[in-house]
């Protein structure tokens, strides 16, 4: 199992926008999630950076999956609009992680 985090950004006046679409998200696509590996997915936003924490079999796999997948390459679509990429310009960026706690 694998705790992966990772960064998008947007114009902080999109938030809204943001928002209410996530409040949308299509049921295929977060069953495609479950079938994928995804145990858990969060999305928290601050000042324009998205920052996603995901709980995941195996994140790689799981992104290679989605990617091709009819219900994900429609709501990157949707999204599209949204979303800004980063320097290199790719869309997601990988944070490494630097500590955790557990009970």
């Amino acid at each position: 199992m694998e705790r992966v985090s990772f960064v998008l950004k947007i114009d902080p006046s999109d938030y809204e926008e943001y928002v209410l679409r996530h409040q949308q998200v299509y049921p295929e696509l977060e069953e495609q999630f479950a079938e994928v590996g995804i145990k858990s997915y969060h999305i928290f936003f601050h000042e324009g950076t998205l920052y996603a924490y995901m709980l995941v079999d195996d994140f790689d796999a799981a992104m290679q999956r989605l990617a091709i997948h009819p219900s994900n390459v429609k709501w990157q679509a949707f999204m599209s609009d949204l979303l800004k990429p980063w320097e290199n310009g790719e869309m997601v960026k990988r944070i490494p992680k630097v500590y955790s706690f557990e009970t």
